[in-house]
């Protein structure tokens, strides 16, 4: 199936102008991050996050004047709205706080319901408490597990094109699209949760698979061309694999904005960072990893894939 047929768009044509613009948004976000810095879920600050349903449909303005403004909740709508539950997040006050603090925390956070929200009873509720130390711990293994995700595909690709600039190039893609993605996080005040962390992995995973699909396709066309010049392989490579890449991104990208705008508040920021990231990701691949790819063999001589 193709999209769009045989182009001959001369991409690389401008990878001094894009890279430039790439390393200022990425300089950008950095910024942004220094400054607003992260919000953190309960996963990873610490704190009490009560799934609560209600016998009618809760009014979240009502549920919200109910609790103490001392407690720092935050309440959304929880799964099906037919359901009536509530999602109340409490985050910790005092890095110190203990588990049976957060604990007592929930049971104040309930009677608070009852007492002021008494018209509409609470039918069951269900708690989760995560302490101090265990959200220092996933915030830990959070950047350890994207840190090994980019080693072991730099890695696999340096070995797959047997050359660490392919290497590389897939790698600087990524590290792009993830710094961008977490500076509209930041700007936007989305929380990181481990929502998010998946769906940044997935960033990468799509980022570094529309990577490999053109470098795969750059190798076999200069195997039959060994003479032509690399950035005219590369080029040629993108434009071969464009429709394949419109509609690959193309389809993520509207299947993750329809659960944007209609998935709820609980998905909310996992389709928000999808919807960043693909749109990133699919740039990334033409406009970073491909022009520093030609830019490195431009330099040293070599062009082996």
């Amino acid at each position: 199936m193709e999209f769009i047929k045989t182009t001959h768009i001369d991409f690389l044509r401008s990878a001094r102008l894009f890279s430039t613009l790439s390393a200022l948004a990425v300089a950008a976000c950095v910024a942004i991050l220094a400054t607003l810095g992260m919000q953190y879920g309960v996963e990873f600050s610490g704190g009490t996050q009560l799934i609560v349903r209600f016998e009618r449909t809760p009014e979240i303005d009502s549920i919200r004047a109910a609790l103490d403004a001392d407690l720092a909740a935050v309440i959304q709508t929880f799964d099906d709205p037919a359901t009536n539950q509530v999602l109340i997040r409490i985050a910790e006050a005092d890095v110190e706080e203990a588990t049976e603090q957060l604990d007592m925390r929930a049971h104040r956070a309930l009677g608070d319901l009852a007492e002021r929200y008494a018209g509409n009873p609470v039918v069951e509720s269900s708690t989760e408490i995560v302490g101090p130390i265990v959200g220092a711990e996933l915030q830990r293994k959070a950047v350890q597990l994207t840190v090994v995700a980019l080693f072991f595909q730099l890695l696999y690709i340096a070995i797959r094109f047997k050359g660490a600039v392919w290497g590389s190039g897939a790698t600087v893609a990524a590290v792009h699209d993830i710094l961008v993605t977490l500076g509209f996080l930041a700007l936007a005040r989305y929380e990181i949760t481990l929502n998010v962390i998946a769906a940044l992995l997935t960033i990468v995973g799509y980022s570094v698979n529309d990577t490999i699909v053109i470098f795969d396709r750059a190798r076999e066309n200069l195997r039959q061309r060994r003479k032509v010049p690399l950035r005219e392989i590369v080029n040629e490579a993108i434009n071969q694999t464009l429709s394949r890449t419109l509609i690959t991104s193309g389809t993520t990208f509207l299947a993750m904005l329809g659960l944007y705008l209609f998935g709820g508040e609980v998905l909310r920021g996992f389709a928000f960072t999808m919807v960043i990231g693909v749109l990133i990701g699919t740039y990334s691949t033409i406009f970073v990893a491909c022009p520093l790819v030609v830019w490195w063999q431009a330099r040293s001589g070599k062009a082996a894939i």
